[in-house]
């Protein structure tokens, strides 16, 4: 009985060894550490953009074309912003009184 317990001393020391100098990590799969993904390398790599993900940018809602300058195209996309902030309060009013509404009693 004393061999057999020697014998899974000198195996866990051994185990510990080869895991503490790294030779076992071919075997292991690597985990990624918190370390490793905060890694300046992963951080500043540029994502690939694919064609679903162009697809998905934002559409310029302004009746106007993005790239027409003129006073006449400022002056309908300032209206036009102008029409979309007005909304905005109107929905904003509408959410806050609605955090005032009373309780209905619920018969059962």
């Amino acid at each position: 009985m004393f061999k057999f317990i020697i014998t899974i001393v000198v195996l866990l020391v051994v185990a510990g060894a080869l895991w503490f100098t790294g030779l076992l990590s071919q075997w292991v799969p690597s985990i990624p550490t918190y370390s490793s993904l905060m890694s300046p390398s992963v951080a500043t790599t540029t994502p690939q953009t694919t064609n679903t993900q162009q697809a998905q940018a934002p559409v310029n809602d302004l009746p106007t074309a993005t790239n027409d300058a003129s006073d006449a195209a400022l002056v309908q996309d300032s209206a036009s912003i102008d029409a979309q902030m007005s909304n905005l309060q109107t929905d904003s009013a509408n959410a806050q009184s609605s955090t005032n509404d009373k309780p209905v009693t619920q018969e059962y």
